[in-house]
């Protein structure tokens, strides 16, 4: 369904929920009686096939006519479209779609909530790993994780998240998905509950709310963020590179015809420290204390027998084992990075978290400055995204090279910060569509698109429900500075 008849049905929704939920009660000092007919005659049909609204007890629904006007039951097409519904009784408020109470948050288990589930993971024979979703509704909690007999059982306050070698969607009818991260995953109903089933590395899957709280978009999401339990938070910490060794790291890829471009990680294990950084004859290696990371146009995985497994930011990765050392090797845009622990301090784990921040290494620290708005140039940057309906929360680059300037903001179909070295669009629409375009991982983990309109390169990248375009018209800011400065568009406060 396209978007524009989306927004028009999903309009007609409100007005469906207004209209069923006002019949009969009038407490409310805004509720008004009126005389409506249940029109039994029309028939749904959503992307070509029949469809039947039903509430949440299996009751088929009719569309209400009140003064030749059409209302739809907006629970029951809510799940049939995919579009999150949910009532705020503080404000009395609907929202359709992303709203204030749809917030993600990471789920940061605790110490003792991560011992429960490894706890629980650790009765099956070869399936000892723990697995459990990284992101949840604001709100939400996790209450207890159970071991059944084939699978684990993590169980939140609205959702129900079960891991299992057994896929429990097979017997049943159902329809498939691709959820965001491109896997195939699985719709089916189990009672009156629907349910979610997809294959994450050697096991699957099953997340539900038997509450109702939860949209099926949702679940799609939850389940998305489902992922090994690796390293808490606490065991990593942040790799900072002097300018000396940012120097040298440059210096060991700029030997490199075609791969020039420097990559390394931006995380290490609390203690680590980096050793030194070596070119070999096709790639480099990066020394650190209790583990090497290798960076190179070969992919060392190829000639070697291993287990594929998925990173929490979903790429592929590969484990396989050289003499008595495992390795991880995984794809980072044009190149292969392999890590290793040769004194074997780290665990798989640990290396799996490290290797998801592996990523090109922007402009070094000191070539950035902060940007500090005035109140007056916070005041007109509000002011210009007020003017967007829908798109009312304000966004700005926090970063600029040192020598560079905000100068103005101005709005037409996105808003312009205008810099004396830079141009930052944000807009609801991407500007790199119908373009040819590189793709490349910026700094934070956050992919991001390269493509050239006339003669300026130009980076877009979304964060949250817009885009964010960046280019240097006067081609004064290298592509590197320009990434980096990428990383630092946020919310105004």
């Amino acid at each position: 369904m396209n978007k524009n008849i989306k927004r028009t049905v999903a309009t007609m929704m409100i007005a469906g929920m207004t209209v069923s939920g006002a019949a009969g009660v009038y407490a409310g000092t805004n509720m008004e009686k009126i005389n409506a007919f249940l029109n039994h005659s029309i028939g749904f049909k959503i992307n070509g096939s029949t469809y039947i609204p039903k509430d949440e007890n299996g009751n088929k629904l009719a569309p209400i006519t009140y003064h030749d006007t059409t209302y739809l039951p907006v629970r029951a097409l809510s799940n049939a479209l995919n579009t999150p519904i949910q009532y705020d009784s503080k404000t009395n408020t609907i929202y359709i779609g992303t709203s204030t109470t749809d917030q993600w948050v990471l789920t940061n288990y605790t110490a003792a909530q991560l011992d429960e589930i490894k706890k629980a993971f650790a009765g099956f024979d070869g399936f000892e790993t723990a697995y459990a979703p990284q992101m949840m509704i604001k709100g939400d909690a996790l209450l207890k994780a159970a071991a059944t007999a084939d699978g684990v059982n993590l169980l939140f306050k609205n959702m129900t998240v079960n891991v299992s070698p057994r896929d429990y969607s097979h017997d049943y009818d159902g329809t498939t998905v691709i959820l965001s991260n491109g896997a195939t995953a699985k719709w089916y109903t189990q009672g009156k509950t629907s349910m979610l089933s997809v294959k994450v590395d050697d096991r699957y899957v099953t997340v539900s709310s038997p509450n109702g709280k939860l949209s099926k978009s949702q679940l799609e999401k939850a389940a998305v963020s489902v992922t090994k339990v690796g390293a808490i938070q606490t065991d990593l910490v942040k790799v900072s590179y002097t300018a000396a060794q940012l120097d040298e790291l440059k210096k060991a890829f700029a030997g490199f015809d075609g791969f020039e471009t420097a990559y390394a990680p931006q995380m290490m294990v609390n203690g680590d420290v980096l050793q030194k950084t070596v070119a070999t004859a096709d790639g480099v290696n990066i020394v650190f204390e209790n583990m090497t990371v290798n960076v190179s146009p070969r992919d060392y995985s190829h000639d070697y027998e291993g287990t594929t497994v998925t990173l929490s930011n979903g790429a592929k990765a590969k484990w396989y084992k050289i003499g008595d050392t495992l390795m991880l090797t995984v794809k980072v845009d044009d190149r292969y990075v392999t890590l290793s622990s040769p004194n074997a301090n780290l665990t798989q784990a640990r290396l799996e978290k490290v290797a998801v921040t592996v990523t090109k290494v922007g402009a070094a620290q000191t070539d950035l400055a902060t940007v500090t708005y005035t109140a007056a140039q916070t005041k007109a940057i509000k002011e210009e995204y007020a003017k967007f309906d829908g798109f009312t929360a304000a966004y700005a680059p926090t970063k600029m090279a040192k020598d560079d300037a905000f100068q103005k903001v101005a709005s037409g179909d996105s808003v312009i910060f205008w810099f004396k070295h830079m141009n930052v669009q944000i807009s609801p629409r991407d500007y790199s569509f119908g373009y040819d375009s590189t793709n490349v991982t910026l700094p934070n983990g956050v992919k991001a698109k390269w493509f050239t309109p006339s003669d300026t390169a130009m980076l877009t990248f979304q964060i949250d429900d817009r885009y964010v375009t960046i280019s240097s018209a006067d081609n004064s800011l290298t592509k590197a500075q320009i990434e980096q400065i990428a990383t630092g568009v946020a919310k105004l406060k």
